[in-house]
C-alpha cells in the first residue's frame, strides 16, 4: 500500500459520501395528486418516479460501499481484495476508492462466478 496516499483516498471517499447524501436528501419522490392529471401526465410522473427510485437505490448502494471502504481504512484492511486477499491495484483504487475486489475477482463477480458478501 506504499503507492497509495490513504489520506487523499479517505478525503475522496468522504467527499463522494457527502455528495451522495445531499443527492439522496434532495430526491423528492412524492407525486401531487391534488389535481386529476390526464393519463399521459400521470404516466410520465410515474415513469419519472420509477427512474428516481432506481437512481436512489444505486446511490444508496454506493453509499454503503463507501462506508465499508472507510471502515476498512480504519481497520487497516483497505486495499486488500475481499475475495483473494491480494492487494488491489492502486490505479483501480484511485479511480474507484470504494472498490472491494481486485480486477480479476471483480470480473468473476460480474460473470456470476463469485458470490458477493
Amino acid at each position: 500500500m506504499s503507492e497509495l496516499n490513504l489520506q487523499e483516498l479517505k478525503e475522496k471517499l468522504l467527499a463522494e459520501r457527502e455528495t451522495l447524501i445531499n443527492k439522496l436528501k434532495g430526491n423528492d419522490l412524492s407525486i401531487d395528486d391534488s389535481e386529476t392529471p390526464d393519463p399521459v401526465d400521470l404516466a410520465v410522473r410515474n415513469y419519472s418516479k420509477n427512474v428516481m427510485l432506481a437512481v436512489s437505490e444505486n446511490e444508496s448502494r454506493q453509499l454503503v460501499l463507501i462506508d465499508e471502504a472507510l471502515l476498512r481504512l480504519e481497520d487497516e484492511e483497505y486495499g486488500t481484495c475481499q475475495n483473494c486477499e491480494k492487494d488491489i491495484n492502486p490505479k483501480r483504487l484511485n479511480a474507484i476508492p470504494w472498490a472491494r475486489y481486485c480486477l480479476d475477482c471483480q470480473q468473476l463477480l460480474e460473470q456470476g462466478l463469485l458470490e458477493e458478501d
